[in-house]
Order: structure tokens, then sequence, then C-alpha cells
């Protein structure tokens, strides 16, 4: 029974329909059926009864006469009589399946089958027939049909000559209820055949739209929003449609304003993390840029020995390349880049954020270690990668206000990637881990962090279909793990 509950369930609203229907009308017209067939059989059996009754009424005037005339003596004996049932036997439209007169003891004296003759009947509508002053009759089944079995008294007065029996088969009245069921079988089939066409009539008018109207919104997803539904007429299923048109208008607006400013939240966290890289990235900076100062000053000096002159071009040339390099790098961490997902060795990758963060971490007094293995590889966008790692690494050096230890490991575990970025910093909070991951929430005080960072390393895990959880003890650390489903994977 579930299994139909959910074959039905599963169905097309013009399937349901015409289910529906077809059962309404089997169910209508085996009722009507019933009660017309019913009312058929009741009305030919009692008009077959009349007729047996007349026809009892009809042959006992005549009987009567004959065994009158038998017990004076005017005509032999049984030849009249046996006559007179062979000739009513014989007759076709009666259809009589036997025919008998009985004497007052119920002792068979006239019949049509020759055998019979002596017969004494007991059965009960022969006692209820010898001791009647009326017709009896009683139904019983004969050959495969029904039949109706008549006592008619032979009487004159108070004198009672005997009892005339016969039956009547009802195998005409039986073919007519037969024809008559047809009738209503024909009438069904003809009903829904008629239903039929007019549930595909209607699904065109009114379960067609809607079946494209869902149609429609299966294929807007995402941001696929560019089909709209064609509206016909004024009707209800107008009306839906064109609200349907309005609210992926809608829909799409909303769409593109929240991709605006998520791509607005992720351009600020940008920013933020350059702003952190600034301390380091000055670093970088004014280290090369004393060294060429230095050079410029000795030039002055002693331009004119050609050796010295030379070692200073070349140091002020390296300095200018560091310099190069440094801005380049952080021009390349702040660009906003195409989403181009590439094989990239997850070690080295590792190493490329850390260079990013390297002055802020030994000045912090915090042990780095990339304990990634050589030969695992990801496929994802480089900045996206950067991104994420920068993130959990700024996050991991906030909680190391007095120095500690930060560690990368990662490896293949059940078809996925794994990457663990762990700290020894200050912990987090049981109540605060599961908060830790939305937007704008942060522990630190106002004006050192945005509250997106974790945020958005989230959207961009998932993004790779992939997931992070943390584990983190107040005063012990924390331990953030990375898991990339396979088909994100090209492992050599």
């Amino acid at each position: 029974m579930r299994k139909i509950s959910m074959f039905f369930s599963r169905m097309g609203m013009q399937y349901k329909f015409f289910i529906i229907m077809a059962c309404a009308i089997i169910a209508l017209m085996s009722i009507v059926g019933y009660l017309s067939v019913r009312r058929e059989k009741d009305i030919l059996y009692t008009e077959a009864e009349n007729r047996g009754r007349l026809l009892g009424e009809t042959l006992a005037i005549p009987i009567i006469n004959d065994l009158i005339y038998e017990k004076l003596g005017l005509v032999e004996e049984g030849g009249l009589l046996d006559d007179y049932i062979a000739q009513m036997f014989r007759r076709k439209d009666l259809s009589l399946l036997y025919i008998e007169v009985l004497n007052e003891n119920g002792k068979v004296i006239s019949s049509n089958d020759i055998s019979r003759y002596g017969k004494v009947y007991s059965d009960l509508l022969t006692r209820k027939a010898l001791s009647s002053e009326g017709t009896v009759i009683q139904h019983f089944h004969a050959h495969g049909h029904d039949a109706l079995d008549f006592g008619v008294p032979l009487s004159i007065g108070r004198k009672r000559w005997g009892t005339l029996k016969f039956s009547v088969s009802l195998e005409n009245e039986e073919h007519e209820i037969l024809a008559t069921l047809k009738k209503i079988v024909e009438l069904t089939a003809v009903f829904l055949f008629v239903g039929f066409i007019i549930i595909v009539l209607l699904s065109r008018r009114f379960i067609r739209p809607i079946t494209h109207l869902a149609n429609t919104m299966e294929k807007m997803r995402g941001d696929y929003l560019d089909l709209k539904v064609q509206v016909k007429g004024h009707d209800e299923l107008a009306i839906l449609g064109e609200r349907f048109n309005s609210m992926i208008a809608r829909i799409k607006q909303a769409n593109e304003e929240l991709k605006e400013a998520h791509e607005k939240m992720v351009r600020s966290e940008k920013l933020a993390s350059v702003g952190i890289l600034a301390s380091g990235v000055a670093h970088e900076i004014n280290n090369p840029l004393g060294g060429i100062f230095n050079c410029l000053q000795m030039l002055r000096q002693n331009c004119e020995n050609p050796g010295p002159r030379d070692k200073y071009f070349d140091l002020i040339n390296e300095g200018l390349g560091r310099i190069e390099n440094t801005v380049s790098r952080l021009l390349w961490m702040s660009r906003k880049g195409e989403h181009k997902p590439v094989d990239i060795n997850i070690r080295s990758a590792v190493d490329s954020a850390y260079s990013f963060l390297e002055y802020k971490i030994r000045k912090g007094g915090i042990v780095f270690m990339n304990e990634v293995p050589l030969d695992l590889r990801f496929t994802v966008d480089v900045h996206d990668f950067q991104q994420l790692l920068l993130n959990l690494f700024i996050n991991s050096i906030h909680a190391m206000k007095g120095g500690g230890t930060l560690s990368v490991k990662g490896c293949w575990e059940d078809s996925q990637v794994n990457i663990e970025v762990i700290d020894s910093g200050c912990g987090i909070m049981a109540e605060d881990i599961g908060r830790i991951f939305d937007p704008f929430f942060t522990t630190k005080p106002v004006g050192e962090g945005t509250g997106l960072g974790l945020w958005l390393t989230y959207e961009i895990i998932r993004n790779y279909n992939g997931d992070i959880s943390v584990e983190s003890e107040v005063g012990k650390g924390s331990r953030f793990i990375l898991k990339f489903p396979v088909e994100r994977l090209a492992k050599k």
C-alpha cells in the first residue's frame, strides 16, 4: 500500500486526474449498473411471475373441463388431457421446462414426460400447492439458468380436481439483463474515453502552463535567472505567471546586490589582510632601500673607481629587484582576479603564504613549521587558497601574543585531502566555537579585526564542496581541519 501511495505521489497531475476520474466513473457506473440491473431483474422476474400466473390460470380452465369430461365418461380417460398438455409444452413462446397435472394426492396423472406418470410428489411446492387456494410460486435453478415453479389449484368452488404444476425458464430474462449490463459497460467505456479527451483538453489549458512554470523554475537555478514564463490571457494562471516573472526579476536584482555586497566584503577583508601585512612589507622594502642609499652615498664618495662602482650598481639593482618582487606580491595578493582552479603543490603554496607573514611571525616569536608532504597536490584557484591560508595564519598570530608554534600538516584520508592549521595560542571558548564562522563575529577589540576572515575562509572552502571544522581548548591552542572531496583533487 505504501509503494502504491509513493508511486501515485510521483505521477503528474494529468495522470492523477485521469486515474481519479476513471475511478470515479467506474465507481459511479458500477453503482448505477448494479441498481439498474437489480431493477431490471426485479421488473423482468415480476413480469415473468405475472405471465406464469396468468398462464396457469388460463390453462387451468380447459384442464378442469377435461377432468370433468373424463369423470363423466364423455371422453376417453387421459387422452384429451395428454394431448392438451403435449400441445402446450411444444409451444416455444411459453418457455416451459415441464408441465404436469396432479390429482388430489399429488400423483401425476398427466405430464409432458411419460416417465413421470404415477409419480407422487412430496416437495414443499407440491404440498403448498395441494393445500393452497391460490397460485404458489417458487424460484429455483435449472440447466444453468433461473426458473420459476408454479402450482395452480384446479378447483371449482369447493370442489378440488387436482393441481397444475409447471415450470417457466427465465433464460430470456437473463439474456435481457446481460444485454443491459453490456450496455452499461459500453457506456462506461464511452464515458472513460470522453473523460480522457476532456482531461487532455483541460491539461492543455490548465495543467500544461503549471508544468511549464515548474520546468522554468527548475531551470532557474543559481545565477541562471534570464528565463521568463510566457503569459497568455487574464485568468488566474496568467496572474500566476506574471507574479512569477516579477518574483524572478526581484530575485535577480537581489542576487546582483548580494553578489556586489559579497564582493565588497571580500575586497574589504583582502585590504584588511594587506594592512596586516604592511609591517612585514615595510621591513621587506626598508632593508633594500637602506642598502641602496648606502650604495649611492659610497658612489658619491668614490665614483671614479670602476671596480667599486660596478659593485655598488649591482647591489642597487639587487635591492630594486627585491623591492619590485615585494610590491608585485603585494599587488598580486590584493588584486581581483578571475576564478581559475589549477593544480598546485600544497607545500609550496603554504611556503608562499608564509612568506607574506614571515616578518610578523618572526617578530611575534612564533615558530612556523610546514609539515605538508612534498607530493600532496590540490586543484584550486591560487588566490582562493592563499587567501584562506593567510586568514587562518593571521587568526593564529592574533591568538599567540606571547609567541608559540604555528604548524601546517596535510595528508590523504578516505579519498579526500586533509589540511590542518595548528597553533598553540589562547584557544577559543566553547560557547564561541559555533559562531566563529559567522560574518562580523570577532572576539578582538574594536579596530583590530573585521570579523570576516574566518567567514571568508568558510565561504571559499564551501565553494569547493569542502568542509572546515575546529578543535580548540582555552589556553592550549586551536586546530583548524580543512577537508576537500576527491573530485577536486589531482593526485600525482
